[in-house]
């Protein structure tokens, strides 16, 4: 049956997530806290009661969520979609407006499930690189959008795995001097703290995307949401599977929403950690660590296969970027709780030393 296989998937290596066990998980920008206890008893007594009926298929609009999301973003209802996760809201943009042969430009190093998406939807990915800051370069977008005429556009601020912001002026230029769709990825918005959704929601050509997995901490339940005008939202709801998210997740999102003065504690406490783990590694030598606006670090040494494998023996698990050349010395760090963070930086200093020592 290969010869019946898409075209464009004859050559395509699917993306494979990592299932290993390890005792501190720090590789997949996850967030440390579950659930707060009172989320996790009003769900439970929600289930005990039969309120949430599993026999029943759950709402198809989710409007109950829509509108809690709508007020947390301060935008209408009718201009927010449910998703199944951030990856469901890429795969509905790209089943919505990517046609086949339709470039989509796809910043580089960045979050790879833009192009997986594109490519399974039948468009061409063209990968931008970043700058040698890991920056976004505005005049090497300009010259891709008029080289490549692209159909839609991937932006992602603060950007994963760099964890740098893109300025508004980047923002503002690029939806000035392109028509086409413009989708900005905000999976990490709460921890920056800052957006330009409320100034710009209304060009005809802008998507914001967002998620609940990670400083919401519902990544297990795969809530993801976007944010666009009316007319786009129209648009993309032609193309979302009808009951996409379960009863379970949408109530378990609501009452995050409703708790959102504990998930900010969560924030606050993972962004100081952030930074104690920051300084601690800039202290170390042969190493470098990008600052970030995310819950994430990226690190520069050699040796990183070692080190690795060291963190690995020692039960930790970190993301090394094994299809990416451009990444090859580098790891990427959630940061986890303070004891996590502190077994974490253990090890890469005991490793580093153990490298200078035998030079």
């Amino acid at each position: 049956m290969n010869e019946y296989i898409k075209n464009c998937l004859k050559l395509f290596k699917n993306y494979k997530a990592e299932n290993s066990r390890y005792k501190i998980k720090l590789d997949a920008n996850e967030n440390p806290f579950n659930m707060p206890y009172e989320v996790r008893k009003a769900l439970a007594n929600e289930l005990l009661s039969g309120e949430c009926k599993t026999n029943r298929y759950p709402d198809p609009n989710a409007d109950k969520l829509r509108t809690a999301i709508a007020n947390y973003c301060n935008v209408s209802k009718e201009q927010v979609i449910v998703g199944n996760g951030s990856d469901e809201n890429i795969q509905m943009i790209v089943n919505a407006f990517v046609d086949r042969e339709d470039k989509v430009l796809c910043p580089y190093p960045s979050f790879s499930m833009y192009g997986v998406y594109a490519t399974i939807g039948g468009g061409i990915t063209i990968n931008i690189p970043l700058d040698e800051n890991f920056e976004y370069d505005i005049n090497t977008y300009k010259e891709a959008i008029d080289r490549y005429n692209p159909k839609v556009i991937f932006l992602c601020t603060p950007n994963n795995p760099t964890g740098n912001v893109i300025s508004q002026d980047f923002i503002t230029d690029i939806l000035d001097y392109y028509q086409g769709l413009v989708i900005i990825d905000e999976a990490y918005y709460e921890f920056y703290g800052h957006t330009m959704l409320n100034d710009i929601i209304e060009y005809p050509n802008v998507i914001f995307i967002r998620t609940f997995s990670k400083a919401f901490g519902l990544a297990g339940l795969r809530i993801g949401y976007m944010v666009c005008n009316k007319n786009l939202a129209e648009q993309v709801l032609k193309v979302k599977p009808p009951y996409n998210i379960n009863s379970f997740s949408q109530k378990a999102a609501l009452y995050m929403l409703d708790n959102i003065e504990v998930i900010n504690k969560h924030i606050q406490y993972i962004k100081d950690e952030r930074q104690r783990l920051f300084e601690k590694l800039n202290q170390i030598e042969n190493i470098k660590v990008f600052p970030s606006h995310t819950n994430f670090l990226l690190i520069k040494t050699e040796n990183i296969e070692q080190i690795r494998q060291s963190l690995k023996n020692e039960g930790i698990s970190v993301r090394k970027f094994y299809s990416e050349p451009l990444l090859d010395d580098y790891i990427r760090v959630t940061v986890g709780n303070a004891e996590e963070n502190k077994l974490f930086l253990d090890v890469l200093s005991n490793n580093i030393e153990r490298k200078d020592e035998t030079l």
